[in-house]
């Protein structure tokens, strides 16, 4: 009996150290699986290479326009298309500058759009070549 207990301890004490397995990044959902080492491990490199790829996201982010010069420019651009247009004085350049506001307004949401997607795509790759050169590998 006590042969029993004294194996079954050492299964379980080997089993609860076992290393391996997988982990995931939310943002990019990307699975990574490691061996030989602990979840904890993996867990901590995994948030070192989050913590330098949100640096490289952020600093992305912060070199996209801004959309108010956009609106702006396509305000200006209306208003000087409707004065020219031979609109009604400054009738012509309102209505000008409300149609060239809006045009500016959707032109930089497709920016906009285009500019989150680059940004997403350029943490996964940082993310994956981070783990990557851990020794990680991602299943997707």
């Amino acid at each position: 009996m006590q042969k029993l207990l004294v194996s079954t301890a050492l299964f379980f004490s080997c089993f609860a150290n076992a290393t391996g397995g997988t982990v995931m990044d939310q943002q990019s959902k990307i699975v990574f699986s490691f061996k030989n080492v602990s979840h904890e491990t993996a867990q901590g490199e995994l948030n070192q290479c989050q913590g330098i790829a949100m640096g490289t996201h952020s600093q992305v982010a912060s070199t996209s326009g801004s959309g108010v010069r956009g609106a702006a420019k396509g305000a200006a651009a209306g208003a000087a298309a409707g004065a020219i247009s031979g609109g009604s004085g400054s009738d012509g350049a309102k209505i000008g500058a409300a149609v060239g506001l809006i045009g500016g307004r959707l032109a930089k949401r497709g920016e906009a759009a285009q500019s989150v997607q680059a940004n997403e795509d350029m943490y996964a790759t940082v993310l994956r070549n981070c783990m990557i050169d851990k020794h990680y590998v991602p299943y997707n």
